[in-house]
């Protein structure tokens, strides 16, 4: 296996993968090695489906609001807000401002592994990434 060059990045260099096409949800993807993170953004507008995965997530709301859904509970999540999804929890939302959110994942969500392969921004053995963005400006 490679050695690590790569400690520290800069967020929006890290590659776009799209998660759901059809509502233009992107996220930015960081590796460790039994963890993920997400940088996850939703235009206004997007709904991001009920879903459910074996890992854990915690959701760091940074800008906009959502309507989200966690179990069977809705709340109304802003920035600065934290939501915690346990394992195979159902969980979504929809986003009527738009809004920007940092996912932490333990373990990879394998979902988010096959994203990346699909779009070609899986890192490097190294740790670098590709220095390509795969969204259309």
């Amino acid at each position: 296996m490679a050695e690590r060059k790569q400690y520290v990045y800069t967020i929006k260099d890290l590659p776009l993968t799209p998660i759901v096409e059809d509502q233009g949800i992107s996220t930015r993807f960081l590796l460790g090695d039994n963890m993920m993170i997400s940088f996850i953004e939703n235009p206004p507008g997007a709904s991001f489906p009920i879903h459910h995965h074996e890992c854990e997530q915690i959701m760091i709301m940074t800008e906009g609001s959502e309507e989200h859904v966690v179990g069977d509970q809705t709340i109304m999540m802003k920035a600065g807000d934290v939501a915690v999804h346990p394992s195979n929890v159902p969980h979504g939302g929809k986003t009527t401002t738009g809004m920007k959110a940092i996912d932490v994942f333990a373990p990879h969500r394998d979902a988010h592994l096959a994203k990346m392969e699909q779009y070609g921004t899986m890192p490097n053995p190294d740790g670098t990434y590709p220095a390509k963005n795969n969204i259309d400006d």
